[in-house]
């Protein structure tokens, strides 16, 4: 696809997203802060997002990545929550045509946790399974994993801040060498007024694999992004930019690829 044309697109997205903001006047997670005493409740909360992304990479397999997912609280029994997460991601590029979805990512996981005041921990299985668009594979890419995750929302004056740890380790995989996974990433973001704020965002992946398999004994991976969040009465849009470094970003290549990135993403409000 010509940069001239992907550049445009990305613009007129942008234009689209402020217009309707502007009628109407965002992983992956984030722990419920009410007070633990409220009871037995089934399907308590429920949110989505919805992102899509522009790729600055020179391979024309990686033009654009979309994703959308929705979490549910299925049930609260006051000192935590039984937690479900389903994530569809395609990744787009332009080999067989200008918008080629070249493969499909799934993801689903369960939690259970336990709040210890404003911070919650989980003990969480997953699982992801990795496809190709209009090419043939006869095998599976997918992986399951287990452990514990922890997340620490937080306020200060104008900044709300959300960090999250996790450490899994690998019970089921099918051709990756996948041994587990040690990660984090941390959210930020300072309001300007009641309606808009600046983000900042960074997240780490760490993961150490069977030298056996692909001669390897870790990868990792990560990204750093800004941008502006609006919100609106029932959901918040935000704008953003920045880099990642994307493990094995094709599903058959254990290679990992750097590429700036920029778009937007749809979210229920916090």
């Amino acid at each position: 696809m010509p940069s001239g044309f992907r550049r445009a697109a990305v613009c007129c997205l942008a234009a689209c997203c402020l217009a309707s903001l502007a009628f109407a006047q965002t992983q992956v997670d984030a722990p419920s802060n009410d007070d633990d005493d409220r009871g037995l409740r089934f399907f308590s909360g429920y949110r989505f997002h919805l992102n899509a992304a522009a790729l600055l990479d020179d391979d024309e397999r990686f033009n654009w990545d979309a994703d959308y997912g929705g979490e549910i609280d299925v049930v609260d029994y006051g000192r935590g929550r039984v937690h479900f997460v389903a994530n569809f991601e395609t990744i787009l590029g332009e080999e067989l045509r200008r918008f080629d979805p070249n493969q499909g990512n799934y993801t689903l996981a369960g939690s259970m946790t336990y709040r210890l005041g404003s911070t919650e921990v989980a003990g969480t299985f997953h699982h992801i399974s990795r496809h190709l668009g209009d090419r043939p594979k006869n095998f599976p890419i997918d992986w399951n994993m287990a452990g514990v995750q922890v997340w620490q929302p937080a306020d200060f004056d104008r900044w709300h801040v959300d960090l999250r740890g996790r450490a899994f380790y690998t019970t089921q995989r099918s051709f990756v060498d996948y041994d587990g996974e040690l990660g984090g990433d941390a959210r930020l973001r300072y309001a300007l007024n009641d309606r808009l704020a600046v983000l900042f965002g960074g997240a780490f992946t760490y993961i150490p694999t069977d030298a056996d398999i692909a001669g390897r004994s870790s990868v990792w991976g990560g990204g750093f992004e800004t941008g502006l969040r609006i919100e609106a009465d029932a959901v918040a849009i935000e704008i953003f930019m920045g880099v990642q470094r994307r493990i094995d970003a094709d599903p058959l290549e254990r290679e990992a690829r750097t590429w700036a990135m920029t778009g937007f993403r749809l979210l229920s409000r916090d």
